[in-house]
């Protein structure tokens, strides 16, 4: 593990904050392993040779969404997630780990440049209903990312429905575009994307003569922003999640809402735009400048927002966990808004809240931002 974060475990006091904070650790569970501190002891024992690496360490290790939200609430700042990434990726470098379903992404991403081993043909399929053309080269750039693309087309469609409308001219990869390895980031997997993705992505968007790149995910969002320039430096455009981009559409004029949409509507942050990038007011703002829209927020919002349960590779690795979390943030935290819908610019965290929905019998509708957007727009 880099020193850096092996010197940073030994802030860790063992006061126990972190444990209502963290998602996957109900609050009458006691299993001390289960908790971010538990953790923390689980990989100072395995820097120091106290303990053998084993199955279940590493399931305890691959046991955290990297919310981030632990670091919010640790009195030493400990960047958890940082040093569980990193410890992923001592584990992985060892050849004891990822788990099983994560070495299956990796491969799918190999063969198919996506983690769901979908043909690469299917990855515009979703164009068809907006039976558009794009130009080989524009400032802007619309990075779809994978999820958009291949499980939750409505972000996709919705969001170029939007950019057409602002007679925005902006271009996209099409079948060019890849994976961006955030799922790999995330699991330990790091030397694919550091030696080949991140690299390769970069040069295709330049190549497009790309000013400005937009992307409606937040965790491809987190990878270009944060991951991307810890491996190869300031990126050579600018950066921006679509709710950023959508606002800045409103604040000049190229969007205006003529028609009231009533409605009222409660905010997801997802962990990836927030507490990893420091992204709160863009997608309120849009949300507040739609005539008719009310925005009731929840208990636990902005830094304090409680995770969906899908990040950090939990979702592939422990699904039905990953989809009770869910169902939890919108039972004691959504529904007692009163509001119609959540609304959230994430595709991951609408998949998981959908899947929710289903699984648990939830009465509240689940939009991304941007469908919210082209609602009100009525396009």
């Amino acid at each position: 593990m880099p020193k850096h974060y092996g010197e940073k475990i030994y802030l860790c006091n063992r006061c126990g904050f972190c444990r209502p904070a963290c998602p996957v650790l109900p609050q009458k569970n006691m299993e001390e392993t289960r908790a971010p501190r538990g953790r923390m002891l689980l990989i100072y024992g395995l820097m120091t040779g106290e303990l053998k690496p084993s199955t279940s360490i590493v399931e305890r290790i691959y046991l955290c969404t990297t919310c981030r939200y632990c670091y919010i609430k640790c009195p030493a700042g400990l960047e958890v997630d940082k040093i569980v990434e990193a410890a992923r990726y001592e584990l992985v470098k060892a050849d004891i780990a990822p788990p099983e379903a994560h070495k299956i992404i990796a491969s799918r991403i190999k063969d198919y440049h996506n983690p769901f081993g979908e043909p690469t043909a299917n990855r515009i399929s979703w164009l068809e209903e907006t039976k558009m053309r794009f130009p080989e080269k524009a400032k802007v750039l619309y990075w779809v990312g994978c999820m958009a693309s291949y499980r939750v087309p409505d972000t996709a469609i919705t969001t170029v429905k939007i950019l057409r409308h602002a007679n925005v001219n902006f271009t996209m990869l099409g079948t060019e575009e890849g994976c961006c390895g955030s799922v790999l980031l995330r699991t330990g997997q790091r030397e694919p994307v550091a030696e080949k993705y991140s690299k390769k992505n970069v040069e295709m968007i330049s190549a497009r003569g790309v000013e400005t790149l937009i992307t409606s995910c937040a965790g491809c969002f987190r990878t270009f922003h944060v991951d991307y320039q810890e491996i190869l430096g300031e990126m050579p455009f600018e950066v921006l999640h679509s709710s950023q981009y959508i606002e800045r559409l409103i604040r000049d004029g190229a969007i205006e809402f003529k028609e009231e949409l009533p409605m009222k509507v409660t905010y997801h942050d997802p962990c990836h735009m927030g507490r990893h990038v420091g992204v709160y007011d863009a997608p309120r703002n849009v949300i507040k400048a739609i005539p008719g829209v009310e925005l009731i927020e929840m208990a636990n919002t902005r830094e304090e927002t409680r995770c969906c349960g899908a990040g950090g590779g939990l979702r592939s690795g422990f699904r039905e966990l990953s989809i009770t979390i869910a169902a939890d943030r919108l039972k004691t935290d959504a529904l007692p808004t009163g509001a119609e819908a959540l609304v959230t610019p994430c595709p991951f965290c609408i998949l998981n809240f959908e899947d929710a929905l289903r699984a648990h019998g939830i009465g509240i509708e689940v939009l991304d931002l941007t469908e919210l957007v082209s609602k009100a727009l009525q396009i």
